[in-house]
């Protein structure tokens, strides 16, 4: 069994971030008068706004699995296979962000603006980054511990 450290707080951080990030638009694009946002909760024009099933289904199963992640302290390797798993799904969603600004962004006369709550992802893949280098950091203390005995 692995005493929790600092690996929990980076998880639960990583954990507010994308649920702050559901809430709010990560990009707007704009044609003359025409706005149209793109987000986990707010997508489409401005009087006609929907849930983009792709990014909410990201968004909620990277906040679930770091959730999820914080309470397997008792299996490290299992533990740190979920974060890994959590960081590729991270990933997975900024290039469907970023995917969708180019696709946008090609159109004729359509402007893309990014939302600085774009970031907040970002923020939380490298949280979750430091929350697998800290349970590494675990690991190597075990091995060396067992290995003094």
């Amino acid at each position: 069994m692995v005493i929790q450290r600092i690996q929990s707080v980076y998880l639960l951080i990583a954990v507010i971030l994308m649920i702050v990030f559901a809430f709010f638009p990560a990009l707007s694009f704009e044609m003359g008068d025409k706005t149209v946002l793109f987000g986990a909760l707010e997508t489409g024009r401005a009087g006609n706004l929907h849930v983009n099933p792709l990014l909410l289904t990201l968004t909620i199963l990277i906040s679930l699995l770091a959730l999820i992640d914080i309470f397997l302290f008792k299996n490290l390797q299992r533990q740190m296979t979920v974060c890994f798993v959590d960081i590729i799904i991270g990933l997975s969603m900024l290039i469907a962000i970023c995917v969708q600004a180019f696709v946008v962004g090609n159109r004729d006369g359509w402007i893309v603006y990014w939302q600085w709550y774009v970031f907040l992802p970002v923020l939380a893949i490298i949280f979750l980054v430091l929350a697998h280098n800290a349970m590494s950091r675990d690991k190597k203390k075990l091995l060396d511990a067992d290995r003094l005995r």
